[in-house]
């Protein structure tokens, strides 16, 4: 039994619309497909949705029968990883590669163990290759909390000229303004990490790709930092010492240490 007929049997015992069930949380297009198999729930729309709708988590998991143990095994990773559980996700990750799982679940426990456990360097090439393909088969990856959060905390595993790709392809995305803050939030970090891939890779003319996304955000003081950390990129790669060190100091004044003492 899928997680998307797990949520598709509770909502109908409740007798509820699609509309009902998922509160605002996510969108009714979004989550038809949920219940169909087509498209990943992340963990936290997941709980949201169980949440306001009164479902105990474990009662969720417990009730899913014998026939969905895949699924169970499914859902506690994504409930350790959400909770940064270490070893517990490091516990699951092996049950998850011994068991029935498909390899699209295989894959993903591996590299949410790996970037829990710091284990990036561990993953062998051609398990790379596989993961970067699995990771962008799902329809609209870039309106995905599941796979963007992945693909922000792994871009380690992949090449520059990888990741300059991906980024050309969030820049034809439209609307991105209109998307959820938690796909604007993730979006934004994805490109702050590009950024620091171009300072490393001497490639500081391709951060143009990152800059357009930046500017393409709802202006919410919320993502305003992805902006000011843009605008310090945009400096220093230009050469302009002064600006960017006035960034420099407005993070220090608030004692921003986990943004000013990672920027180049």
């Amino acid at each position: 039994m899928e997680i998307g007929t797990m949520l598709r049997n509770k909502r109908k015992i409740l007798g509820l619309t699609q509309d009902q069930f998922i509160h605002g949380i996510i969108s009714k297009s979004f989550y038809s497909k949920v219940e169909r198999g087509l498209n990943e729930i992340s963990a936290k729309d997941l709980f949201a949705i169980l949440e306001a709708n009164n479902i105990n988590l474990n009662d969720f998991i417990n009730n899913a029968g014998s026939t969905s143990k895949s699924d169970r095994l499914k859902v506690e990773i994504l409930v350790a990883f959400n909770n940064k559980n270490k070893h517990e996700v490091q516990e699951l990750n092996k049950k998850i590669q011994v068991s029935n799982c498909d390899q699209t679940i295989k894959l993903s426990s591996l590299l949410i163990n790996a970037i829990l456990n710091n284990q990036l360097d561990k993953i062998n090439l051609n398990t790379r290759n596989e993961i970067k393909k699995k990771l962008f088969d799902v329809e609209k990856w870039w309106n995905n909390v599941y796979t963007l959060q992945l693909f922000c905390n792994s871009m380690l595993i992949f090449s520059f000229d990888d990741l300059t790709f991906y980024m050309q392809q969030l820049t034809k995305q439209k609307n991105i303004n209109s998307l959820s803050f938690d796909v604007q939030r993730l979006i934004g970090s994805i490109c702050i990490n590009y950024f620091h891939n171009c300072y490393k890779n001497h490639q500081t003319d391709c951060a143009k790709w990152g800059y357009q996304i930046i500017d393409s955000l709802t202006k919410l003081p919320d993502l305003a930092i992805y902006r000011i950390i843009k605008n310090y990129y945009q400096n220093f790669f230009t050469g302009n010492q002064k600006e960017a060190s006035k960034i420099i100091d407005f993070f220090k004044d608030y004692d921003l240490k986990e943004i000013y003492t990672v920027l180049p």
